[in-house]
């Protein structure tokens, strides 16, 4: 059934106050009204199998029954309160369990900040500057992680390639980029740097390209080496490879990792675990705000349904 307002309304109004008349990431011509299970309907109330799931997020589908069970008891008990909650220990204590990197945990609210605390806290414990990525990984949208992501200009390997306009000069030269899976060069490029990487990030499975047999293994050995922070970005990974995420998967275990989508269900809510000594520093600027009991109330019922337990 036709709404009042017709899709092509829509993106008219769109136009007119949206960049791109779009929210940036995906065709503005679709705009959509509702959704339930796998199903998503648009403005002119055509249906569609649903496989963008949110870019992520909902991995039980639309409007899960316990899961919005979970949420609207907490509704009406409050949102958000700056202080700790008792379902944000709740939720910790279940993460600490289920990540193997995780002796605790830091709540942000995306995962690009959750990946931009992780190279700052990498950079505050080692006292270096420098970050290691890899060509291709995406780590969200700060100065450091739109670094030769989808470079359109050919220059030698380490050397960083800025994807945006608005990007200082001094973020790309403590930028050292490799090509992903190259297990030598990796090697090779910490042992010329080793005394000012703050940490090496990266995507253990990078997009769509899994990792070469013993690939991971080398940055771990390489990071531990020489004091360097492994940060495994695991927005994607995590609670799908395996319920402990990609480092379960793998068998390599970073220092720090950053989880989000799957364990938000929706809500703007992600993670920056990690091992007890990445955390020896002061943590009051790691967005001490991002603890609302009703995203965590959504979190909780999601691992009800992913835990192999």
């Amino acid at each position: 059934m036709k709404t009042s307002i017709s899709q092509k309304d829509w993106t008219d109004r769109a136009a007119k106050v949206l960049p791109a008349a779009g929210f940036g990431n995906f065709e503005p011509g679709i705009v959509i009204r509702e959704a339930k299970g796998s199903r998503v309907w648009d403005e002119d109330g055509a249906e569609f199998i649903d496989y963008l799931i949110g870019s992520g997020p909902m991995l039980l589908g639309h409007g899960h029954p316990e899961v919005l069970e979970a949420v609207e008891e907490q509704l009406a008990k409050g949102l958000t309160f700056f202080t700790n909650n008792a379902r944000g220990i709740e939720m910790a204590e279940v993460l600490v369990d289920a990540v193997p990197c995780a002796d605790q945990i830091r709540y942000v609210s995306t995962g690009g900040e959750a990946d931009m605390y992780a190279m700052r806290l990498a950079r505050a414990h080692t006292g270096r500057d420098k970050i290691l990525k890899f060509e291709g990984g995406y780590h969200g949208m700060s100065a450091e992680a739109l670094m030769s992501l989808s470079p359109k200009t050919l220059v030698n390997f380490p050397q960083a390639v800025s994807d945006t306009a608005g990007t200082p000069e001094s973020v790309r030269d403590d930028m050292l980029i490799a090509p992903f899976n190259d297990a030598e060069f990796a090697r090779q490029l910490i042992a010329e740097h080793a005394d000012d990487i703050a940490c090496v990030i990266v995507e253990p499975l990078q997009r769509l390209i899994p990792p070469e047999p013993g690939f991971l293994e080398t940055l771990r050995e390489e990071t531990e080496k020489h004091g360097i922070i492994l940060v495994f970005d695991e927005v994607v990974t995590g609670f799908r490879l395996a319920y402990g995420g990609a480092q379960e998967a793998y068998g390599v275990v970073p220092d720090l990792c950053t989880l989000g989508k799957v364990i938000g269900g929706g809500f703007p809510w992600q993670l920056l675990p990690g091992r007890r000594k990445s955390w020896t520093i002061s943590t009051d600027q790691l967005s001490a705000t991002r603890r609302s009991p009703s995203r965590l109330a959504r979190s909780v019922a999601i691992r009800l349904q992913v835990s192999p337990d």
